[in-house]
């Protein structure tokens, strides 16, 4: 691996959904859609050999975009899963592809977001080194 090469980060979780998650209409709220993005996120970067709750580097959302596909029913104890990939990466951001689908795979939603970096005390931008933050071998870019 190059010193700018990264592996193919991807990961997948189940989330279980929570009855106060769905809305009068009996479909899950739109808000919740954001929640299962971010758990994904979570658990993407601990699966990739960083825990986001340590170190000095914190990753901020600076752009989210997300496509409602299908409605998901009333199932207060029903689980979806949450699909995240690395996309690409600039200098000072990084971009994550995330899909949402029920357990039979239909696709519910899908979501990018980009995402910078900032120092854990100082709260200033940093370059978006995800070797460091991922704990991933090889010099950082």
């Amino acid at each position: 691996m190059s010193a700018r090469a990264l592996p193919d980060l991807e990961h997948t979780c189940e989330v279980a959904l929570r009855p106060n998650d769905f809305d009068w209409a009996g479909h899950l709220n739109n808000s919740v859609y954001v929640q299962l993005l971010e758990t994904g996120r979570w658990e993407w970067g601990i699966a990739c050999g960083g825990d986001p709750r340590e170190g000095e580097l914190v990753a901020v959302v600076l752009q989210l975009r997300l496509d409602y596909l299908t409605a998901v029913d009333w199932d207060p104890v029903g689980r979806l899963v949450v699909r995240t990939a690395l996309a690409g990466r600039t200098a000072y951001s990084f971009s994550l592809t995330q899909g949402i689908e029920r357990t039979d795979g239909t696709v519910v939603a899908r979501g990018r977001v980009r995402l910078g970096l900032l120092h854990r005390d100082t709260k200033r931008v940093h370059r978006a080194d995800l070797h460091t933050l991922l704990n991933i071998p090889g010099q950082t870019a």
